[in-house]
């Protein structure tokens, strides 16, 4: 497993900057339900990273549900600055997973647009769009999730908060097992496509729906 290292994280960062954005998405692949995205801001001047280390910040993806659980309950008893925001599944179809996420990406930037210095991004994408819209001071790292902890923080309360939802709609639509697999394409969920159809929070632009399933 890859550890944040946070030397590797301030050499990204501008001289003088205090205030860090980490912001990543979760929940692009999967066939039901939102994508969401996780925006953690890191005050540098009291910043520990030894704490996060102690805490076990990491890559959410390499993280049980407790332990994502048990973090953001240490966040926000610590009063940790962090926000989520979704999409639904309709926009996804509509727009495209990745207009979606990008959309996200600018409504979390516009949310800290006061309060940060320097904003890293988990991923590989084009900021011109963003840096025409007024953002300034952005930088998207491959990986980001497991090499930063600005973005692996952001990557678990986004994590949290998706699972939580997923958790909603299982209540909802019991017959496909959300609970367990939280959207993705497993053999249960695509056994109860089979078997019962799509439901409202499926994406049917995404294959095997988009061929059983146009919209």
């Amino acid at each position: 497993m890859i550890i944040p290292d946070f030397s590797f994280e301030q050499s990204l960062l501008p001289p003088g900057t205090r205030y860090l954005l980490g912001i990543d998405e979760v929940g692009r692949g999967p066939l039901a339900g939102p994508v969401t995205i996780g925006a953690f801001l890191l005050d540098l001047q009291t910043f520990s990273p030894d704490e996060f280390n102690r805490i076990k910040v990491r890559d959410s993806k390499k993280l049980s549900e407790s332990q994502r659980q048990n973090i953001q309950k240490y966040f926000k008893q610590n009063n940790y600055s962090y926000a989520t925001f979704s999409t639904t599944s309709q926009d996804i179809d509509t727009h495209g997973i990745s207009v979606c996420i990008y959309r996200l990406i600018s409504k979390a930037l516009k949310f800290y647009s006061s309060q940060y210095d320097f904003c890293l991004i988990d991923g590989n994408f084009n900021k011109v769009p963003l840096v025409k819209e007024g953002f300034r001071e952005i930088e998207s790292i491959i990986q980001g999730d497991a090499k930063c902890f600005s973005i692996a923080a952001a990557s678990i309360v986004a994590k949290v908060d998706r699972d939580s939802q997923m958790k909603k709609y299982d209540i909802d639509y019991p017959q496909y097992g959300f609970c367990s697999h939280k959207g993705y394409g497993t053999k249960l969920h695509l056994n109860a496509i089979k078997t019962h159809g799509p439901c409202p929070i499926h994406r049917l632009s995404f294959k095997p729906l988009s061929y059983k399933f146009p919209h």
